[in-house]
């Protein structure tokens, strides 16, 4: 899966969880500061993103996840990581 269809995943997780538009969501949005979203909702996010794309996100990862980028990131590298 290249990066672009991760991103767009991520995205469109992101608009269903938090109800907003996936237009709307900018790479570099800050879950917090920008779409407004509590801890809870992140975790979410996060959940979804390991459950969508098979991988674990380590627990000291998951408070590293602040924007669209980051989760983007991770979830590469653990994808990469499993085909090794």
């Amino acid at each position: 899966m290249n990066i672009a269809d991760i991103r767009a995943s991520v995205k469109a997780s992101v608009a269903r969880i938090a109800n907003l538009d996936p237009e709307e969501i900018s790479d570099s949005a800050s879950y917090k500061d920008d779409l407004l979203l509590d801890s809870l909702t992140i975790l979410e996010i996060a959940v979804d993103a390991e459950y969508q794309f098979k991988v674990k996100i380590a627990d000291e990862l998951l408070s590293e996840i602040r924007t669209v980028d980051d989760t983007v990131m991770i979830v590469q590298q653990h994808l990469e990581l499993a085909v090794v």
